[in-house]
């Protein structure tokens, strides 16, 4: 099992993978109340409208499954704000140095100025 050390070293040596970020400020500028929802874990970030479900928007390596199944989180979030759902498998600390390297992305940095919440707590 990966310590969150050997996570951070992954994503730093591998890249994460963005996918569905482009123009995703300027829409969030322009409709800063329009949901959008991702899966995301250390091997990237799939975004995508509202009118999808999680557990149907997959990449290899990232799936977000009904009942804790899957090795990905599911987030909603609009301008303001980004909210992850819960998992067993990822910890605070886990979600914490996953949003470190999300931020650090210039495709996503609009998650700097974005209240996140893990479990309903400010993360």
């Amino acid at each position: 099992m990966f310590t969150d050390v050997h996570r951070q070293q992954s994503i730093v040596d591998l890249g994460m993978r963005i996918i569905g970020a482009t123009h995703l400020e300027v829409a969030l500028k322009a409709e800063p109340l329009r949901q959008h929802k991702a899966v995301m874990n250390e091997i990237g970030i799939l975004i995508f409208p509202a009118s999808a479900q999680h557990a149907t928007v997959k990449a290899d390596g990232i799936s977000y499954e009904d009942d804790y199944k899957g090795n990905a989180l599911a987030a909603v979030f609009d301008a303001r704000k980004f909210e992850i759902r819960w998992h067993r498998e990822f910890s605070n600390e886990r979600v914490r140095l996953l949003l470190k390297i999300l931020r650090a992305s210039p495709e996503l940095s609009f998650l700097s100025a974005q209240s996140v919440t893990y479990q309903g707590k400010t993360i």
